[in-house]
């Protein structure tokens, strides 16, 4: 069997072939053999071009044979423009002569959803395998490098010359490269390569992203994610494109949560398919968008700015603009700086009336000609990363000094000042703005979104993961008591719990332990105890523990002393498709999906960063604030957390999801008082 050929060796023979190949060739000008053909040839590649036709002799000049031996030299890629059926064996017979990437374009393979088409996919899966051979889908249009030029695929930007830059576009969709490059083209960015990766049958997106990363004229990876394959390794490649000083910036899309309905742990239903994958981005340094505009406007923006961690300072030439520049960045997430006191007293000093703020209204000052140095003080705040101004257009006199101070602004501090201006503005004008290095968009929240995308924090160093821990997992949901044990073995600090499987025995734990006491059924399988009366508390002498015994009809219970607090929290753990183990938290008991307000971290992960963003949660605010009694809980609930991530990671791939639920804050610090471990199936 050959060797499979290396991931990254395919990809430099698809995007810099000596020769390409088109199966399928065909003079009908609607038919993607012709498209293909033609796009390669019309954008300007310089190597050689062939069709694979038995009919056919050229397309349009562009020679064809009737098969892969006949051609005159060897050919490292080629496209598929065949149905299915054929496409697998002409993969195979791709491999045997030679080449090392193919391009399946066709459909008819996994997501069509029919016992052929997954079978026919797991077909080129098992081919590339046996022969070697890479494949990029199926079910994509292609692939594009604007500085070779290279140009293999069928959609309407793959007919155009496209201006070669430093952006990188790795999709799962190949059919809105359209609309993306020609949104970069608005921007005045380039290209630098475009892969559409379809159904993955082989390589992946992950694959097309470290690809990027060792690509020198690539310095903005812009990914249109449907789902990843990997999560951990996406967080690596993060970190690898970071220190190799390219910006990654992503745009989740099908974020339901269905799947998460259907799960038996809280964790499990609360951490959905959006909040992992945006934990996952956050964790790593990668920023996000919500739309296709703001994927390429912040594609753009970090292209020509860098990275630009921080906060941002505006003004406008309207107290209404400001307003709404501040309710706008509210919505999107996109901090605003708070100006230190030398800033504020310094702009403050030439006011006309009312109060500054940030953003700032600069009709309060009388007019740019009077106060020409408050944009220099707004950009010159060490708290400034980013600026922006929302203007309108201006004749000459009225618009030359805002322009003029707005440019010494931008010069003198060196960061990033945009202009926004929802009007338009006539193209003399916006070139008066260009020329002093600022940039002018029309819409308010694309333009928030790239600032955010630039403002976004560096990677978060991944910790060293625990060691593997000798602990056996039954093939089923561990109960209530197996769950807290596994738990309390890893530091998870837990209430005191006894086994009982009869009257007298759960009395004379009562006895013990003390009263009041709570006891609770266990039954296999059961999830949630308190939805079918297994759950009784506050059990003050032993008739009544005796009488609930009777009365619940369980075999077995546990017998806990009852755990008074301040506040419920819930903690857990689960397996999030595409981006592995995650922590959660947030507040609990039988609240907890309701208020569905939930930390999320995908594993593993710092201390000082579950801290950091937990702070910032409804439950972080409430443990942190000057009015909480007991101001160690906060560090003991971290604890619980970080016992938790040492336990998911210590059972590994054995591991579906974890729950505790509640944890119980107070004096006692955080106890747990009930817990759910459910293993893979």
């Amino acid at each position: 069997m050959p060797t499979q050929i290396a991931t990254q060796e395919a990809l430099h023979a698809l995007f810099h072939p000596r020769a390409v190949a088109v199966i399928g060739a065909s003079d009908d000008t609607t038919k993607h053999g012709y498209i293909v053909l033609t796009n390669v040839r019309d954008t300007g590649f310089q190597g050689g071009i062939y069709g694979i036709s038995r009919r056919l002799k050229d397309v349009d000049g562009i020679p064809c044979f009737p098969d892969l031996t006949a051609l005159p030299e060897p050919v490292d890629t080629a496209f598929l423009a065949i149905p299915a059926e054929a496409a697998v064996q002409a993969v195979r017979e791709c491999a045997r002569a030679g080449m090392k990437a193919v391009i399946v374009g066709s459909a008819g393979y996994a997501e069509s959803l029919d016992a052929g088409g997954e079978e026919r996919q797991h077909e080129l899966q098992r081919i590339a395998q046996e022969e070697g051979i890479r494949i990029v889908g199926p079910n994509c249009n292609g692939i594009y490098n604007a500085h070779l030029p290279l140009s293999v695929g069928f959609n309407t930007s793959h007919a155009k010359r496209q201006t070669p830059g430093g952006i990188a576009i790795f999709s799962h969709s190949g059919a809105l490269f359209d609309a993306m490059a020609g949104r970069l083209a608005m921007l005045g960015a380039g290209l630098s390569l475009f892969a559409s990766a379809g159904n993955e049958a082989d390589m992946s997106v992950l694959d097309y992203m470290e690809y990027g990363i060792s690509h020198a004229p690539t310095r903005v990876i812009a990914m249109l994610i449907d789902s990843l394959d990997d999560g951990p390794r996406f967080r690596r490649l993060a970190l690898a494109a970071h220190a190799a000083g390219k910006h990654v910036v992503a745009l989740k899309i099908g974020g339901s949560e269905a799947g998460a309905a259907a799960a038996v742990a809280h964790s499990s239903r609360m951490a959905g398919d959006d909040a992992s994958y945006h934990a996952l981005f956050k964790v790593s340094g990668v920023a996000t968008v919500k739309t296709l505009e703001g994927l390429m406007t912040a594609a753009a923006l970090l292209d020509k700015y860098g990275s630009r961690p921080g906060k941002l300072g505006s003004l406008s030439t309207s107290g209404a603009g400001a307003s709404l520049i501040a309710d706008r960045c509210e919505a999107l997430g996109v901090p605003l700086a708070t100006l230190t006191p030398e800033t504020h007293a310094a702009i403050d000093s030439q006011k006309m009336f009312s109060r500054i703020g940030n953003p700032l209204d600069m009709g309060i000052f009388g007019g740019m000609r009077r106060s020409a140095d408050v944009p220099r003080l707004l950009m010159a705040d060490a708290g400034v990363s980013v600026g922006l101004a929302l203007v309108h257009s201006m004749n000459p006199w009225q618009g030359d000094p805002y322009r003029a101070a707005m440019g010494a602004a931008r010069e003198k501090s060196g960061k990033p000042l945009l202009v926004v201006t929802p009007g338009g503005m006539p193209a003399a004008e916006r070139e008066t703005y260009r020329q002093r290095g600022i940039d002018v968009f029309t819409d308010t929240d694309i333009l928030l979104e790239g600032i955010g995308a630039l403002m976004t924090a560096p990677p978060q160093p991944i910790p060293s993961a625990a060691l593997p821990v000798a602990t056996t997992l039954p093939a089923r949901q561990l109960t209530e008591p197996e769950s807290l044990r596994l738990l309390v073995s890893f530091g998870v600090p837990a209430v005191q719990t006894v086994e009982c499987e009869s009257a007298s025995a759960a009395v004379a734990a009562a006895t013990r332990i003390g009263f009041p006491v709570v006891l609770k059924g266990v039954a296999d399988g059961v999830a949630h105890k308190s939805d079918l009366g297994l759950v009784h508390v506050g059990l003050s002498d032993a008739d009544a523990v005796a009488r609930t015994y009777a009365a619940i009809d369980c075999p077995k219970v546990i017998i806990q002393a009852m755990v008074s607090g301040s506040l419920e929290a819930i903690a857990g753990v689960t397996r999030a498709d595409g981006v592995g183990l995650v922590l959660i938290a947030g507040l609990g008991g039988i609240f907890a999906e309701a208020l569905h307000d939930v930390s999320t971290f995908p594993l593993p992960v710092d201390r000082g960063f579950v801290e950091a963003e937990l702070a910032k949660g409804t439950l972080g605010r409430i443990l942190t604030s000057p009015r909480w009694k007991h101001p160690g809980c906060f560090s003991a609930f971290v604890d619980v957390l970080m016992s938790l991530q040492n336990a998911a990671l210590s059972l590994g791939d054995r591991l579906q999801a974890i729950d505790i639920n509640p944890v119980i804050l107070g004096s006692s610090g955080a106890i747990a008082v009930d817990a759910l471990v459910v293993p893979t199936s």
